[in-house]
């Protein structure tokens, strides 16, 4: 029984929505896909200036890097032949690559062994080529931030992140091939690119917040409209149904009085005239006749009576109508009609009557098309809403593209107030009709 409610809640949130997306028209709704659009280049701008930053200042690493290397002498194959010239070399790295955030230099040969190396322990170590000297040895230059897994970097722990930048060395020999792999700390890029990306999040955070509130003013604006035109309909809906009940009142008179008493003197003369009459006499059975046409027209005529000073009480008490409209539906079809209103205030004269209505079509339709024996009419409060339940234990609800004109009139009265009327098949079996209105209480009405 709770999954029904939840379902009800869930339909009413969604049909709200639509309601709402169609009511702030097309400058509420530019606003909206403005607002997303804003806020996905924005999340596109952030990252890709982002991604753009680290990929420019790594370059500009690599170029200052290569000039360094680019002023080292020639390095020579074999450290054990030359001595000194492996001595001016170690000098030449320490003066101009060594020092600031490089923390270690290692030159490659093509098998993986490190032929020189500012950590002397390194030296004369062979492992496997790191990919990125591979690729520096075939096509160039090469930069990579390392994780330090690797056993070539055994030594360089201890210094967190390090980037990895791979540069061919000058040659003195044509046919020997060695690559240098600087080494550097990243905390410093990384403060870097923190810096950048937190001023390139507030500079376009602030651009959309900038859009954002033309946007809202605009939406509010919108908003502010939409509720001064629903608020003018309401006011125009409650004047008519006041002049409604007004005309009402003047048409139930002017039955009873100018229509309702002359049938019955017109009757009087009928049965009086009949009576000094021979009941043989063919006039005689003409009179009677047109008596029995009148008493018709006198049943008709309180019937609509009737059904005219039911909506006339619901103005005044609604408890009282829908008690009258349940006596009525328990005289005419044998029914079993169950009545509960659960109300902690008075709603106002347009919900009273348009309640009573949507009450009256839903028992017309059950008597009409249910074939049921059991009704219960529910009136209650939930979530700001008045709301009337009327469940059959009928032959069930079948959806047909036409709802019927009393539920398609009962469905466009509650609209107009901000309600609406659905019509479904009843977890226990049988119809639930279902119709609501926004809370209005009297005094506020």
């Amino acid at each position: 029984m709770a999954h029904a409610p939840r379902t009800w809640r869930l339909r009413r949130s969604i049909g709200g929505l639509r309601s709402d997306w169609v009511e702030i028209g097309g400058l509420g709704r530019l606003a909206v896909f403005g607002v997303i659009l804003a806020f996905i280049v924005t999340l596109v701008l952030g990252l890709s200036i982002t991604r753009a930053a680290r990929g420019h200042l790594l370059d500009a690493r690599a170029a200052m890097v290569s000039a360094n290397i680019e002023d080292l002498p020639p390095f020579p194959p074999d450290k054990d032949a030359s001595p000194a010239a492996y001595a001016a070399f170690d000098v030449a790295v320490r003066v101009n690559v060594l020092g600031g955030e490089t923390v270690r230099v290692k030159v490659w040969a093509p098998d993986g062994t490190i032929v020189y190396s500012d950590a002397q322990e390194l030296v004369g170590e062979q492992f496997d080529l790191p990919s990125h000297a591979a690729l520096a040895f075939d096509a160039g230059n090469e930069t990579h931030i390392s994780d330090l897994s690797d056993p070539a970097h055994a030594f360089d722990r201890d210094h967190g992140e390090l980037i990895e930048f791979y540069v061919g060395l000058p040659e003195s020999d044509p046919d020997a091939q060695f690559v240098v792999e600087v080494e550097q700390d990243a905390s410093g890029l990384n403060h870097a690119l923190s810096l950048i990306t937190r001023n390139v999040w507030v500079s376009i955070g602030i651009g959309l917040v900038a859009i954002g509130l033309v946007m809202a003013v605009g939406v509010a604006a919108r908003t502010r409209e939409v509720n001064r035109r629903r608020r003018q309909a309401v006011d125009l809906l409650e004047s008519s149904f006041a002049a409604q009940e007004q005309e009402r009142r003047r048409v139930v008179g002017a039955l009873h009085d100018d229509i309702g008493q002359p049938m019955y003197r017109l009757l009087y003369g009928l049965e009086g005239s009949r009576a000094r009459l021979d009941s043989s006499d063919p006039v005689a059975e003409e009179l009677g006749h047109l008596a029995d046409v009148v008493r018709d027209m006198d049943a008709t005529l309180r019937n609509e009576l009737r059904l005219l000073h039911f909506e006339l009480a619901a103005d005044t008490d609604l408890a009282t109508a829908l008690v009258d409209l349940v006596d009525l539906t328990r005289a005419e079809t044998g029914m079993e009609v169950d009545l509960a209103i659960d109300l902690g205030y008075g709603p106002s004269p347009a919900c009273r009557t348009e309640i009573y209505r949507a009450a009256r079509e839903a028992l017309t339709n059950v008597r009409k098309h249910a074939a049921a024996d059991r009704v219960a009419i529910h009136l209650f409060c939930q979530d700001d809403q008045l709301i009337l339940d009327v469940t059959d234990n009928g032959a069930g609800y079948v959806d047909s593209p036409d709802p019927g004109l009393g539920l398609s009139t009962t469905r466009q009265r509650f609209v107009a107030l901000g309600g609406d009327v659905s019509l479904l098949a009843s977890p226990a079996g049988g119809t639930r009709f279902r119709a609501w209105l926004p809370r209005t209480e009297e005094n506020s009405s």
